[in-house]
């Protein structure tokens, strides 16, 4: 995707957007139809571009009109929007993790935070020994890593923003989001790396998504449905079915259309094949067995 189509897609979702809005904003009206294509096209934008363009200044209607879908009163519209912006969070979460992580001079990093403090020490002696002696204390205690409550607390406040930009307003749909959250959230666990730990809600959300589009509520007939998606995607002997799908492999909507047997661990697909085989085995002995004694019928006749 180019930039200009990247910023036409984003242009075309904003007037649809504002269009449904004044109209009654039903799901089936043109407007919502053409809104939600359009964000869902942005979604497909490279991971660089979207980075990008969301922090030029050239461009702040971008970020500004963030409250215009994900507060949308159309709540196709709504869900989509949060589902986007929280992907490009993630984006420029991702981002900021990959530049904070890159390797520095630690000679010239040393250097200069030592000619810093020299400045500091400097500047803020009194030429009274015991006095420079309580602000020399003082300076060592302010140096001490920072309590980790405050990197805690900075974590859950990040945690929460990610789930404010990816609720629905329905319980049942959040409970479910909740609950894929929780199961993909273990990925990251599992693979040790390349997986940021916020990736979960975004991918949480757009599963949900698919399977409300495809399954319908969360009520009668298919819950069967959704429970065997929860219980697959959380089994702690299936880990291969949440790596594929927090690592795109599987998407949303092939995960809703998969059966029970496909969605299982290998231990158990290894189990159902070793059954199917012996089973087939079985009814090929079974019906050898009666040729055998259908010809020795005819013989003895």
């Amino acid at each position: 995707m180019e930039k200009h189509e990247f910023l036409e897609l984003f242009e075309a979702a904003t007037k649809a957007a504002k269009s449904a809005a004044r109209g009654d904003g039903k799901n089936s009206s043109p407007a919502v139809s053409r809104c939600v294509d359009a964000m869902v096209r942005l979604r497909e934008a490279p991971e660089s571009l979207a980075c990008e363009l969301v922090v030029d200044r050239k461009y702040p209607q971008i970020g500004k009109s963030h409250g215009l879908f994900t507060e949308h009163k159309n709540p196709r519209i709504q869900s989509e929007g949060k589902i986007l912006y929280s992907l490009w969070l993630r984006y420029l979460y991702a981002t900021g993790r990959k530049a904070s992580s890159r390797p520095r001079d630690r000679t010239v990093v040393k250097n200069k935070k030592k000619l810093v403090e020299e400045e500091m020490i400097s500047t803020t002696t009194t030429g009274d020994s015991n006095r420079d002696k309580v602000r020399e204390i003082g300076r060592k205690a302010s140096s001490r890593p920072r309590d980790r409550t405050v990197v805690k607390n900075k974590k859950k406040l990040v945690e929460e923003e990610m789930i404010s930009t990816t609720t629905t307003g329905d319980s049942n749909r959040d409970k479910v989001r909740e609950i894929l959250h929780k199961s993909l959230s273990k990925v990251a666990v599992e693979m040790k790396e390349g997986v940021v730990s916020c990736d979960s809600w975004s991918v949480a959300a757009s599963v949900e998504s698919a399977m409300f589009e495809i399954l319908g509520s969360f009520e009668g007939t298919q819950k069967a449905k959704y429970r065997s998606i929860l219980f697959n995607m959380g089994d702690s002997s299936n880990p291969d079915l949440r790596r594929k799908v927090m690592l795109g492999e599987i998407s949303g909507e092939r995960l809703v259309t998969m059966e029970k047997e496909e969605m299982a661990s290998n231990k158990i697909q290894f189990q159902v094949q070793n059954i199917k085989e012996k089973a087939r085995a079985r009814e090929e002995n079974r019906v050898k067995s009666m040729m055998l004694f259908q010809s020795d019928s005819v013989i003895m006749t």
